[in-house]
């Protein structure tokens, strides 16, 4: 039964016109007037409870059920960082920090290897995501992580603990990550120096762990791109460290190792015509023979590195050519930008060698062809890379175009560097291989054996990684371009984080 409250004696049609109704008997006063039937006065006493049972029992039978979600607990700021540096380093394609996983766990009992990993991911994502309050936090989490590894170094024992080399390494990729120095400075290599030190404190059984061997080779890789962006020579420790890796490798080293292998001898060689150590007649056949080197690893990949060419019948906005690359992954698309970066450089040196004191072509029969022929791999090098780009690029959706009025064919093309916001959803996946494209399109775009076209449309998909991606380093990189500035290379590729992004 439910409780309907005070009810009105009115009679219905007194209440249906919201009239007063005076009761009268036989008839009210209002109905008289209106010359209206009254139907006579409620029991009011009688409709105060009225029963409800069977409104009741429907409306619980139509009633979907109502499943109570809890709400969501609050995740910290450190541990979103951690989720997304996991994410690109240690669990995603390139994986160039996965042997994270074998040394390190959050309940490490380690200070100065969960200190480090904070930092380190803070870093990351302040990059990603800049923030006062992010970048705040690690700072703070790098200054804590330095005193750790400060008070470890002090330890014999910790000092050749797997999680202090590890702590030494993040500390070096943080240091990377939030460079905003244009140019390598003294410090640069400091930590990885300090960690190959304390590898070689260490006995021949820390080759013995799979992980471990893929630790020391990031290690290993780190320093050799270091000797050859701040024009060092490459250590005899490290040469060392290199040959005994490679000798507890169950089979031969895969192409990333044996790329790696020839930018040791491009950096020495280098070194050598530096120095002056090599005539111009000598240093031009060995560039020659060191370009045929990598024009043999790129011959002998094996299947699971190569990659597909596909053509296309009509060029997209991201098709310099009208085909483009398909690789299997991503360390594989790294690895052929590599290769042909260096070869860029490498006939760079060689064409520099054609011209006489004055810059000019030398009139010899065998130096114009050598030139010609550095000329074309230059040219052929470059086309290749634009060729990497649309696979990880992405494209916009309809609505990024049609904030320019572009609603017509797809083919339109947006005048990328004046887009502001973008409007588009682009997937977080392509930020990271988009960023690693810019460093080898800088390389392809500088040289001045490529035409105008190439450069021009280097620098249009710059403006559009920085639009549409919203990565601000291409914007820079693109300006610099445009400026016709000639800027180092390598002072392009320190500005843009060096190996923390271009592994």
């Amino acid at each position: 039964m439910v409780y309907c409250g005070p009810l009105s004696k009115a009679c219905q049609p007194c209440r249906k016109r919201k009239l007063r109704c005076d009761l009268r008997k036989d008839a009210c006063t209002q109905c008289t007037r209106a010359q209206l039937e009254c139907y006579g006065y409620r029991d009011t006493k009688a409709l105060r409870f009225r029963d409800e049972s069977d409104a009741v029992q429907k409306k619980v039978a139509t009633k979907k059920p109502v499943t109570t979600v809890p709400p969501s607990l609050p995740v910290s700021v450190c541990n979103q960082a951690k989720d997304i540096f996991y994410h690109n380093y240690v669990v995603g394609s390139a994986k160039p920090f996965d042997f994270l996983q074998s040394v390190y766990s959050p309940a490490s009992k380690d200070d100065h290897l969960s200190k480090s990993v904070d930092a380190v991911a803070l870093a990351y994502l302040n990059s990603q995501r800049p923030s006062a309050r992010t970048e705040e936090e690690a700072r703070q989490s790098y200054v804590s992580a330095i005193e750790c590894v400060s008070g470890a170094l002090q330890s014999s024992h910790l000092a050749q603990q797997d999680s202090t080399i590890l702590a030494v390494l993040l500390l070096d990729l943080y240091e990377k990550i939030t460079t905003r120095e244009p140019a390598f400075h003294g410090a640069w290599a400091a930590h990885l120096t300090g960690a190959l030190t304390l590898v070689k404190l260490r006995g021949d059984e820390q080759f013995d762990d799979p992980s471990i061997v893929r630790m020391l080779m990031r290690l290993s890789t780190n320093l050799l791109i270091s000797c050859v962006a701040s024009n060092r020579p490459v250590s005899s420790d490290l040469v060392l460290l290199r040959q005994t890796i490679a000798s507890r490798f169950p089979t031969p080293p895969d192409p990333k190792w044996q790329e790696s292998d020839l930018v040791i001898e491009f950096a020495s060689l280098r070194q050598n015509i530096m120095k002056g150590i090599l005539a111009d007649n000598e240093a031009t056949v060995a560039l020659i023979e060191l370009d045929s080197k990598f024009v043999r690893l790129g011959i002998q990949v094996p299947p699971d590195w190569q990659y597909t060419t596909m053509r296309v019948d009509t060029k997209s906005n991201h098709h310099y050519e009208s085909f483009h690359h398909i690789h299997p992954a991503e360390h594989v698309a790294q690895m052929w930008n590599t290769l042909r970066l260096t070869r860029i450089l490498l006939n760079e040196l060689i064409r520099s060698k054609c011209l006489d004191r004055q810059g000019r072509p030398k009139t010899s029969p065998q130096f114009q062809l050598i030139h010609k022929r550095a000329t074309g791999a230059i040219k052929d090098m470059a086309i290749d890379i634009c060729a990497s780009l649309p696979q990880y690029i992405d494209d916009p959706p309809m609505s990024f175009l049609q904030a320019f009025g572009q609603t017509g064919s797809s083919s339109a093309t947006p005048d990328f560097g004046k887009c502001g916001t973008p409007i588009g959803q682009p997937s977080p996946t392509r930020h990271l291989p988009c960023y690693r494209l810019i460093f080898p399109l800088y390389i392809a775009a500088q040289s001045s054996a490529v035409p105008p076209s190439l450069w021009k449309w280097v620098i249009k998909q710059l403006r559009f990684m920085s639009d549409y991606h919203a990565i601000e380093k291409a914007m820079t990189v693109a300006n610099m371009l445009d400026s016709g500035e000639k800027i180092a290379p390598w002072d392009v590729y320190v500005l843009l984080g060096s190996y923390a992004f271009v592994c």
